[in-house]
């Protein structure tokens, strides 16, 4: 399927929102939020992510 992402996220997802509460930009916690959804399953493909987070799917790759 395309988009489907093949990162290995080590990362509890208990440490991603420990992680999430501790940015202070909001970049950082765009950053942190896409790898806390793509670990609780919410998301499976970039495309699902960047609806989720409000972005173009070419943003969300980058």
């Amino acid at each position: 399927m395309a988009g489907v992402t093949k990162v290995k996220i080590e990362e509890s997802a208990e440490e991603l929102r420990e992680l999430l509460k501790k940015q202070k930009t909001a970049l950082g916690k765009e950053r942190i939020q896409a790898l806390y959804l793509l670990k609780i399953g919410q998301v499976r493909t970039i495309q699902d992510l960047a609806v989720v987070l409000g972005r173009g799917s070419a943003t969300v790759q980058r």
